[in-house]
């Protein structure tokens, strides 16, 4: 079950996940949001508790503070655009052990090979 932010803590999540793997020092987020050193602790504290964000302790600017570095991603339907499962017309059908599957769909197969082949194409 998703849990309940704040407004306060929506905010410092869509800060934090800009700055992903990296993370923020927590006296620049509370400095970004607008809160006292307090009240950007407290938000802080709860995010960690919700398992969103990991504090580590870390010496910067002559003293001890905190890094936040979230410990949630962003979702994107990117990888899954153009997947002819979307609109197929066997998707009635369609699951495991059922008339036709995932596993031996030539659809999804030859979707599957061309996404890969575009893919490798564009990293090299």
């Amino acid at each position: 079950m998703p849990q309940k932010l704040s407004k306060l803590e929506e905010k410092a999540i869509k800060l934090l996940l800009k700055h992903q793997e990296k993370g923020l020092l927590q006296s620049e987020l509370w400095r970004k949001l607008g809160v006292t050193s307090r009240e950007g602790s407290r938000i802080a504290i709860r995010l960690e508790k919700k398992g969103m964000v990991k504090r580590v302790k870390e010496f910067a600017k002559d003293r001890w503070t905190r890094r936040l570095v979230p410990l949630i991603r962003r979702v994107t339907i990117e990888p899954i655009k153009g997947a002819p499962c979307l609109s197929c017309d066997q998707e009635h059908v369609c699951g495991k052990g059922g008339v036709v599957s995932p596993q031996s769909c030539p659809k999804l197969e030859k979707w599957l090979l061309e996404s890969y082949a575009a893919h490798r194409k564009r990293g090299s």
